[in-house]
């Protein structure tokens, strides 16, 4: 028995060490769980109080039509949107400790409602102008509407192909179907944000200066910090491709 021991023992420390750098290595996941972030915490805070200060912009004086184009792009944009994002961020505090494929499922649900509501805030504003006969896509702050609706789209149908990534793989491998929908995905967002703060400093915006920068800071913290992590991440998912391909 102590023989039989001893050649175990010796057999466990003639093994080869494991490389980690080798591209099986990463598709490992690691034993410790990432520490939850509080970013995506902090930013839908900024969120909630955003929608707070455009319902009482868009409500105060009574509800027209056009009240719920900001407060459907608003919720569309800043709290769905940003919720599905950090569905699929490691480190989310609501999503953490769910596993991945019920992270992915909450991640296009909440894409699908999300872009439901940012399509009947575009048609609220379309049917307004249509209503008061006024041009369409004139301003600035309305072309990168338009631009980030048909982004949507573009996200949407990218959000298929990563989704069935597997039954394509003999047209473009998986891991670049994912990582161009997130990066899609990603500058979608940016423009959503983008067009919410030229709304801002359109000439709709008639509720003093201290709210209009209170507004514009809030935003930009929002599309920071959700932006932040999934853009490292497709930093460095890329980055580690491109070195295996070289190698």
């Amino acid at each position: 028995m102590k023989a039989e021991c001893s050649e175990s023992r010796a057999n466990l420390t003639e093994m080869p060490p494991v490389d980690r750098t080798s591209e099986s290595s990463h598709l490992v996941p690691p034993s410790n769980t990432p520490r939850p972030s509080y970013l995506n915490l902090v930013s839908n805070i900024c969120a909630l109080i955003f929608i707070g200060i455009i319902l009482y912009c868009c409500f105060k004086d009574g509800a027209t039509l056009f009240s719920f184009h900001p407060t459907l792009m608003a919720l569309g944009w800043l709290i769905l949107m940003t919720s599905a994002i950090n569905a699929v961020t490691p480190g989310d505090l609501a999503t953490e400790w769910m596993p991945i494929r019920l992270r992915s499922a909450r991640h296009w649900v909440l894409q699908l409602l999300a872009g439901f509501i940012i399509l009947v805030g575009f048609l609220v504003i379309l049917t307004n102008k249509i209503i008061n006969d006024k041009y369409h896509f004139q301003s600035l702050h309305a072309k990168f509407g338009l631009a980030a609706l048909v982004f949507v789209c573009f996200t949407s149908f990218g959000g298929l192909g990563a989704l069935y990534s597997l039954k394509i793989k003999d047209y473009i491998a998986p891991i670049y179907m994912k990582l161009l929908h997130a990066s899609v995905g990603l500058v979608t967002f940016c423009l959503g944000t983008i067009t919410i703060i030229l709304g801002n400093f359109s000439k709709w915006w008639s509720f003093g200066e201290v709210l209009k920068y209170t507004c514009l800071m809030l935003v930009l913290i929002i599309m920071t910090l959700t932006v932040l992590r999934p853009c490292l991440k497709v930093y460095f998912r890329l980055k580690e491709r491109l070195g295996y391909s070289n190698n």
